[in-house]
């Protein structure tokens, strides 16, 4: 009888000890494991995002390529002024009058930057007023450029009128053949381009000329 009580305490024992393992076990150990699997999830989650930002960083230049391929092959960019500043802009559009001005015979007397719109328009203009002296081979030479160049560019408040010196000059003319000769022509237009919009923080003024 005193060896089954005995049996008896050394089974209780053994249970106890069996629910202090599991107790350990659950409280301890299971949480452990969960971490390091959770770990384990977390670091194959970031090899296959390491993965994939290699694949993007290698197809990058492809694609920059790509983009450049495309803008090139957009025919509104060659429509547009290109610089970004519409100081920029404004400049190219006041040297390219005066080449054309220069290849059709004629003297640019004064270019004037126009003040820009402020609104919320998708292309900004940029315009310029214009006047000249030139005879009327010079008004079509300067507009037939204008019409078909790059960027597109639009002419608007044309005004002709004669050079009031023109006439002291032919009377100077008859007197003294050698003297220079002068335009019959005064000409004055505005002339405007579009360029793409930018931030108001890169805009910037321009001194007119």
């Amino acid at each position: 009888m005193k060896s089954l009580r005995r049996r008896q305490r050394q089974a209780l024992a053994l249970l106890l000890l069996l629910a202090v393992l599991v107790l350990l076990l659950g409280g301890v150990v299971q949480p452990l494991l969960m971490h390091y699997w959770s770990s384990e999830r977390e670091i194959e989650a970031l090899h296959s995002r390491l993965e994939l930002f290699r694949r993007l960083a290698a197809a990058l230049p492809e694609q920059e390529q790509n983009l450049a391929q495309l803008q090139a092959q957009d025919p509104a960019s060659q429509l547009l002024f290109q610089e970004p500043r519409p100081a920029l802009a404004a400049a190219s559009l006041q040297q390219l009058v005066g080449q054309l001005v220069t290849q059709a015979g004629g003297q640019v007397v004064s270019t004037q930057i126009m003040p820009r719109e402020r609104g919320d328009t998708p292309l900004p203009e940029i315009a310029l007023r214009v006047q000249l002296r030139g005879d009327s081979r010079t008004l079509v030479g300067v507009l037939h450029g204008l019409a078909y160049s790059q960027p597109l560019l639009l002419t608007r408040d044309l005004t002709v009128a004669s050079n009031p010196r023109q006439r002291a000059a032919q009377r100077l003319l008859r007197n003294a053949p050698n003297a220079l000769d002068v335009p019959p022509l005064e000409l004055s237009f505005t002339v405007a381009g579009y360029t793409r919009r930018v931030s108001d923080g890169a805009s910037d003024e321009v001194s007119d000329e």
